[in-house]
């Protein structure tokens, strides 16, 4: 055990400032990512796997790796995706944050005029998590065959691989509603035990893509309302900034942005209005529009 454990810790190889620097950059680069300098022991680990598993010597052949014009562009885009999906958090759970599903449901699913379909984007989905939970809102309140729509984007194709398959274990659904779980979830049995997954009725109305919040080409869709929750903390001010805005080009006059609670919008230049903390509304113009105007009084 003890030469077992001692041939782990030869293989952690350490991370110089250099190398260090040069990843920061290039994570910021390709997703907007602002690692601090605090971050470097995390990186460190999450990195060592990929030298290990290309037999690099340490983290400036690695960065070399991920650059090189030698690499066919098959291999160094998919060593760039495992780069990028190393170091992109993607914990979440389903009716995480309950009080912008309370909003969704209280203030407009009833405002909802059938005359379109109602369109909400999940525009950090994860593994889907948020996606389907709005779902099965939709379903549960405008009914499961009315015609309403979910996109889910993510800038990592792994992640998105997860949410396609809609398999989830509990720790991930303890905050789903009995009645939710009874409807909307199939039990896992055998080798699915302490899992579930979502039901094929719900799954045909999510669609999921990959897409880069930083300079993703932006569709001619509009949405109602637009999720982006727990992402923009990653971002720089100019960041973050950019990002707000290019998500207000896809987001329907009167409809909702969402983001996290932790993450304002203070000081950032748009024609969003504060509806509550981490809600705020597209400005409206004349015409008529899916959603209504609501008061939040």
């Amino acid at each position: 055990m003890a030469a077992t454990m001692m041939n782990i810790a030869v293989e952690q190889r350490e991370i110089s400032t250099k190398a260090f620097k040069n990843i920061q950059a290039l994570i910021y680069k390709i997703a907007g990512i602002s690692l601090s300098d605090a971050k470097k022991t995390l990186v460190s680990g999450r990195l060592n796997k990929r030298l290990r598993a290309l037999q690099l010597t340490d983290f400036d052949d690695y960065y070399d790796f991920l650059l090189s014009s030698e690499n066919n562009d098959t291999t160094k885009n998919n060593e760039l995706q495992t780069f990028v999906d190393l170091l992109t958090t993607n914990e979440t759970y389903f009716f995480r944050e309950q009080l912008h599903f309370d909003f969704l449901v209280n203030n407009v699913l009833p405002n909802f005029i059938n005359n379109q379909p109602l369109a909400i984007w999940s525009a950090a989905s994860s593994s889907g998590e948020e996606a389907y939970t709005l779902a099965m809102l939709l379903a549960e309140h405008l009914g499961i065959n009315s015609s309403w729509r979910i996109l889910g984007t993510d800038i990592s194709a792994t992640i998105l691989a997860d949410a396609r398959r809609a398999i989830y274990n509990e720790q991930r659904v303890r905050l789903v509603p009995a009645h939710y779980r009874h409807k909307y979830l199939l039990k896992g049995t055998g080798s699915q035990q302490g899992n579930v997954a979502v039901v094929p009725e719900l799954k045909k109305h999510v669609h999921f893509e990959s897409f880069n919040l930083i300079d993703g080409a932006i569709s001619a869709d509009k949405f109602d309302v637009i999720f982006c929750r727990n992402v923009l903390i990653y971002f720089d001010h100019q960041t973050k900034n950019k990002v707000v805005n290019r998500l207000c080009r896809n987001l329907k006059t009167g409809g909702y942005l969402i983001s996290g609670r932790s993450e304002s919008l203070h000081s950032l230049a748009h024609d969003l209005t504060t509806v509550q903390p981490s809600i705020y509304q597209q400005g409206l113009a004349q015409g008529k529009n899916n959603i209504r105007t609501v008061s939040h009084g």
